[in-house]
Protein backbone atom coordinates (compact mmCIF):
# COMPACT_ATOMS: atom_id res chain seq x y z
CA UNK A 1 0.00 0.00 0.00
CA UNK A 2 0.98 3.76 -0.60
CA UNK A 3 1.09 6.22 1.26
CA UNK A 4 -1.66 8.33 -0.67
CA UNK A 5 -3.60 5.12 -0.38
CA UNK A 6 -3.10 4.84 3.39
CA UNK A 7 -4.24 8.23 3.69
CA UNK A 8 -6.93 8.12 1.60
CA UNK A 9 -8.26 5.26 3.99
CA UNK A 10 -8.06 6.99 6.84
CA UNK A 11 -9.95 10.14 5.82
CA UNK A 12 -12.70 7.48 4.58
CA UNK A 13 -12.53 5.60 8.39
CA UNK A 14 -12.36 9.07 9.79
CA UNK A 15 -15.24 10.32 7.51
CA UNK A 16 -16.90 7.24 8.66
CA UNK A 17 -16.60 7.62 12.37
CA UNK A 18 -17.64 11.07 12.03
CA UNK A 19 -21.03 10.49 10.67
CA UNK A 20 -21.81 7.27 13.01
CA UNK A 21 -20.90 9.99 15.97
CA UNK A 22 -23.03 12.48 14.24
CA UNK A 23 -25.87 10.14 14.05
CA UNK A 24 -25.56 8.70 17.65
CA UNK A 25 -26.04 12.53 18.90
CA UNK A 26 -28.68 13.04 16.78
CA UNK A 27 -30.93 10.23 18.29
CA UNK A 28 -29.54 10.72 21.60
CA UNK A 29 -30.84 14.58 21.17
CA UNK A 30 -34.12 13.67 19.45
CA UNK A 31 -34.84 11.29 22.24
CA UNK A 32 -34.20 14.16 25.07
CA UNK A 33 -36.17 16.24 23.25
CA UNK A 34 -39.04 13.40 22.97
CA UNK A 35 -38.53 13.10 26.36
CA UNK A 36 -38.80 16.69 27.25
CA UNK A 37 -41.97 17.20 25.17
CA UNK A 38 -43.67 14.23 26.90
CA UNK A 39 -43.07 15.18 30.21
CA UNK A 40 -44.53 18.76 29.24
CA UNK A 41 -47.71 17.07 27.97
CA UNK A 42 -47.93 15.20 31.19
CA UNK A 43 -47.30 18.08 33.39
CA UNK A 44 -50.20 20.12 31.39
CA UNK A 45 -52.83 16.80 31.22
CA UNK A 46 -52.32 16.72 35.06
CA UNK A 47 -52.95 20.40 35.77
CA UNK A 48 -55.99 20.52 33.69
CA UNK A 49 -57.10 17.82 35.94
CA UNK A 50 -56.46 19.52 39.36
CA UNK A 51 -57.76 22.60 37.79
CA UNK A 52 -60.95 20.30 36.92
CA UNK A 53 -60.71 18.87 40.72
CA UNK A 54 -60.60 22.10 42.28
CA UNK A 55 -63.49 23.60 40.12
CA UNK A 56 -65.68 20.51 41.52
CA UNK A 57 -64.32 20.75 44.80
CA UNK A 58 -65.23 24.72 44.89
CA UNK A 59 -68.83 23.70 43.29
CA UNK A 60 -69.09 20.95 46.17
CA UNK A 61 -68.76 23.61 48.71
CA UNK A 62 -71.01 25.64 47.47
CA UNK A 63 -73.28 22.84 47.60
CA UNK A 64 -72.66 22.53 50.98
CA UNK A 65 -72.93 25.81 52.11
CA UNK A 66 -76.71 26.60 50.49
CA UNK A 67 -77.54 22.84 52.23
CA UNK A 68 -76.30 24.38 55.62
CA UNK A 69 -78.04 27.37 55.22
CA UNK A 70 -81.28 25.21 54.59
CA UNK A 71 -80.89 23.10 57.26
CA UNK A 72 -80.42 26.08 59.20
CA UNK A 73 -83.57 27.65 58.13
CA UNK A 74 -85.41 24.09 58.69
CA UNK A 75 -83.86 24.17 62.23
CA UNK A 76 -85.06 27.32 63.23
CA UNK A 77 -88.62 26.66 61.65
CA UNK A 78 -88.53 23.30 63.41
CA UNK A 79 -88.06 25.41 66.71
CA UNK A 80 -90.60 27.80 66.21
CA UNK A 81 -93.32 24.91 65.88
CA UNK A 82 -92.42 23.10 68.74
CA UNK A 83 -92.17 26.45 70.67
CA UNK A 84 -95.81 27.20 69.67
CA UNK A 85 -97.30 23.90 70.07
CA UNK A 86 -96.18 23.75 73.47
CA UNK A 87 -97.36 27.44 74.48
CA UNK A 88 -100.32 26.77 72.52
CA UNK A 89 -102.32 28.50 70.10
Amino acid sequence: MSVESDQGFWTVAIAICGAIVGAIGTTLGQLFRSRASMAALVDARIRMLIDGYERRIADLQDEIRRLEGKVDALTSALEEERTRSVLGP
